[in-house]
């Protein structure tokens, strides 16, 4: 038996909140089982069985546009990725600086033709110097009033809808299930479950987790090379340590 199982059949309100979108998820063997998940920082609900997207929170286009373009004046070597919930739009130095997984995606040049016809969720930012927390302050000044910007990785920034989080999609499933702040435990190991930890009842990191989550949190656990995680939730559901979940 698996430790998602175990949690599904004991009928624990379990949410996992993720920055890949609902493209990025598909990519995970067995992502079918994971229920209804939080996905690109919470701009979108997807429910991974059906396939169906059961809500969205898309940037407005002309404050979105607005922001690349700052972005592309500040940063003239920063590349630019567009996401909606089924497809990534890349423009060339993004294209170029991403090693792998762009299987699937699109080119652009121009930000309003994407914009005219698709519902942007995420934005997503590298730059071939800078790091993820090196880009981050000129991205959030550039998408100030527009959009949230975070980092879950060491060389990409996420953007995402202002109104959008962790925090307001996983609470908004939470609510839906009668399970409260107070009653929920979290884990994270990067920035972008700050507002998680500050949301949540219980907040862990892992071991190897952000300093700045690490600081954050109210407990810290082992890393996940030492399956930290599980080792936790199968403590706090009260199996034995020899118990076998996978």
């Amino acid at each position: 038996m698996s430790l998602l199982t175990a949690v599904q059949e004991l009928d624990i309100p379990l949410v996992v909140a993720t920055a890949r979108t609902p493209r990025g998820i598909r990519k995970i063997a067995g992502h079918e089982h994971l229920g209804r998940v939080v996905c690109a920082n919470g701009a979108v609900l997807w429910d991974t069985r059906s396939g169906d997207v059961i809500w969205e929170r898309g940037f407005e286009p002309t404050g979105l546009a607005a922001a690349v373009a700052g972005v592309r004046e500040a940063l003239p070597d920063a590349g630019v990725a567009l996401l909606s919930t089924r497809t990534m739009f890349l423009d060339g130095a993004y294209l170029d600086l991403r090693a792998k997984g762009a299987e699937g995606a699109e080119t652009f040049s121009d930000v309003a033709q994407v914009l005219s016809s698709h519902r942007i969720v995420m934005v997503a930012l590298r730059h071939p110097r800078l790091t993820a927390e090196q880009l981050l302050p000129p991205a959030a000044e550039a998408f100030a009033g527009v959009g949230t910007a975070s980092f879950a990785g060491l060389g990409v920034v996420d953007i995402a809808p202002l109104a959008a989080s962790k925090a307001v999609g996983v609470a908004e499933e939470m609510a839906e299930r009668r399970c409260s702040a107070e009653a929920t435990v979290v884990f994270g190991d990067m920035p972008n479950d700050l507002p998680l930890f500050a949301w949540a009842g219980w907040s862990c990191a892992v071991a190897n987790g952000h300093p700045e989550v690490l600081a954050a949190a109210d407990e810290v656990v082992p890393s996940n090379d030492d399956d930290g995680v599980r080792r936790t939730v199968q403590h706090l559901l009260g199996f034995s340590s020899d118990t076998h979940l996978g």
